[in-house]
């Protein structure tokens, strides 16, 4: 094996890794990655930056504007207002949800669109008295189906496209994704709508959970030096009397106490953990002479508590950072009650839990917090009301017909995507419904440097004549199926395996020029079939919650555990798996 080769191959196994076991943020992943690989002269630094400049990276930028501006106007919410009637039956809801979901993610990134829904999901749910376990599940999944019809669905798609750009292919079109994808939405929302209610748990959500067992919920106090609790036991100082309350653990200086005994006695800056019901943690806190709240978590103690269920969302300037380091009082006007990990039971001082996306937060919120939590991108509300007015309306129409003006420039050749929707995102501005403020809130930087070195990665793979040597080994243990058939199979499992361990954008930059190279060893004088089949299998993990945004975001409020995603979404994954397959090699006439 070529020098050049074996640099590459651990340089991807390293990210692999790193991006699996979390090391290190994901976008600082896809830097250190690139830059061993200009180190090592693989790729110069003009093929390392050449994807900020390239027109596919710009239209997913451009996307993310206009989806940010459908959200704020709420165009969607009116729609959705008018789809989610309370009289609809279970899997008459299902029906509307999914087929409603799937065609807006067609057209809007999944990811937003669902961190929109869920709160509409979840009060329907709520509203007819089922849990949101039984609904939240085929959102996130009519989400991806629905994100594989077109070229703009999801950036996968269009990170494939700017590939094909950069190595002097074609493009694919807007609905070259639309003859395989929407058969296989057809046959996934039969699914959902038949065998959802059989298939998936019956399970209370977190917030559920907090009302009715509270004691899986961790709230941190600390004794302050003025306090009488000092110099006397936990029994005398009746804090094993307090109803629905209990205290789990002390943390003394670096030392923890636990489990606490009623004679331990209760010294100055005592860290007390409880464990208890809301309404008896504000009546202890109302006196806060003897216990005060950890400085993250004070709660507004002047009228109504809300107590609101949110989520870490997709590249929260939140993850990473503990508790007590995100000033989380001061940005959302909410105290931080406790943090629901997949389940899991977090014990020691709840300031120090370092977040994560997809972490449930229960926050017990002040007036400002709906509002601030709206303009900010750092968390997903999973319990919410807007008020639809008649300038949202207009708003509906003006941005509706704009973009479908944009799509229609592209179908008909008349323009290229990007010129079209730049031109709309202009008018959009000029219209007063966009400002810089806007673009900032909506600029992903992190995922946008990530698509953008996604492309220098696969450069560096064909720089380096992986692509040809993988290429082989794939044509090696496949072509004895079918000469197209087995190649295509053999891409899409390698995507798809690689798909549930690392990013989107990473497994398709490491199999796109194994596809290409793949193709031109076996004389295909077209290899858009293969570029459709790693596009295809990188959008498709159904059966584990950390493959795909969209799956985890739905994990802690459905109270989902991973069985539960196995169990539903395995037959999901055969259908797309074999209706990629033989649609691809079907329509391109492979077989």
């Amino acid at each position: 094996m070529d020098t050049q080769i074996i640099i590459v191959t651990s340089v991807v196994l390293g990210m692999v890794i790193a991006l699996y076991k979390e090391v290190i943020k994901p976008v600082m992943v896809f830097v250190v990655a690139i830059t061993l690989l200009m180190a090592t002269n693989i790729i110069n630094p003009k093929e390392a930056l050449g994807g900020f400049a390239n027109e596919q990276i710009a239209v997913i930028f451009l996307l993310l504007i206009i989806s940010d501006v459908i959200k704020r106007s709420a165009a969607l919410d009116y729609s959705i207002y008018r789809l989610f009637r309370p009289n609809l039956s279970y899997r008459g809801f299902l029906l509307r949800m999914s087929t409603s979901v799937a065609g807006v993610s067609s057209f809007v990134n999944n990811t937003p669109l669902v961190a929109l829904m869920i709160p509409y999901v979840y009060d329907w749910a709520k509203k007819k008295k089922i849990n949101p376990s039984k609904v939240l599940m085929p959102l996130s999944m009519a989400a991806i189906v629905g994100g594989t019809m077109t070229l703009i669905g999801t950036s996968t798609n269009l990170v494939v496209s700017g590939m094909a750009v950069d190595a002097g292919l074609k493009p694919l079109s807007m609905f070259s994704f639309t003859p395989i994808g929407f058969p296989i939405l057809v046959l996934v929302v039969i699914y959902i709508v038949i065998f959802s209610k059989k298939l998936l748990p019956d399970r209370t959500d977190a917030l559920t959970d907090f009302k009715e067992d509270s004691r899986k919920y961790l709230i941190e106090t600390k004794v302050p030096e003025a306090s009488t609790y000092i110099g006397n036991s936990i029994d005398s100082n009746k804090l094993r009397q307090l109803r629905g309350l209990y205290v789990v653990e002390i943390i003394r200086g670096t030392k923890k106490i636990a489990p606490v005994s009623p004679k331990e006695i209760i010294q100055v800056n005592d860290i007390l953990i409880f464990a208890g019901e809301t309404d008896t943690v504000i009546d202890l806190l109302s006196n806060q002479s003897d216990l005060i709240p950890a400085e993250y978590s004070e709660y507004p103690l002047d009228g109504k508590v809300e107590v609101i269920e949110t989520i870490i969302a997709p590249n929260s300037s939140l993850i990473n950072k503990a508790i007590n380091q995100t000033n989380f009082r001061e940005i959302f006007d909410a105290g931080i009650v406790a943090v629901n990990r997949d389940g899991e039971k977090i014990s020691g001082k709840v300031g120090d839990i370092e977040l994560r996306f997809g972490d449930l937060l229960l926050v017990v919120a002040g007036k400002g917090f709906r509002k601030r939590a709206e303009l900010n991108r750092d968390l997903i509300l999973v319990s919410k009301r807007r008020e639809i007015n008649n300038t949202s309306k207009n708003r509906i129409k003006y941005i509706l017909l704009a973009i479908a003006l944009a799509f229609a420039l592209e179908a008909c050749g008349m323009m290229s995507l990007f010129m079209s929707l730049f031109i709309i995102t202009g008018a959009i501005a000029l219209a007063g419904f966009l400002n810089v403020d806007d673009v900032k809130k909506s600029l992903d930087l992190e995922l946008m440097v990530m698509l953008a070195m996604a492309l220098g990665i696969g450069k560096a793979i064909s720089n380096s004549g992986a692509d040809q040597y993988f290429a082989k080994a794939v044509i090696h243990y496949s072509i004895n199926l079918h000469e197209t058939l087995g190649v295509i199979l053999g891409l899409y499992l390698v995507t798809n395996v690689l798909t549930m361990f690392v990013t989107n954008a990473a497994a398709v930059a490491i199999t796109f020029p194994i596809a290409v190279a793949t193709g031109n060893q076996i004389g295909m004088q077209d290899v858009t079939p293969l570029l459709l089949t790693i596009a295809f299998a990188s959008s498709a993990d159904f059966i584990t919650p950390f493959g795909y945004q969209t799956n985890l975001m739905v994990f802690g409020p459905g109270g989902y555990r991973f069985s539960d995603y196995v169990r539903y979404g395995f037959i999901p994954t055969l259908i797309y798996m074999t209706m990629t397959i033989f649609g691809i090699a079907y329509w391109y006439n492979l077989i």
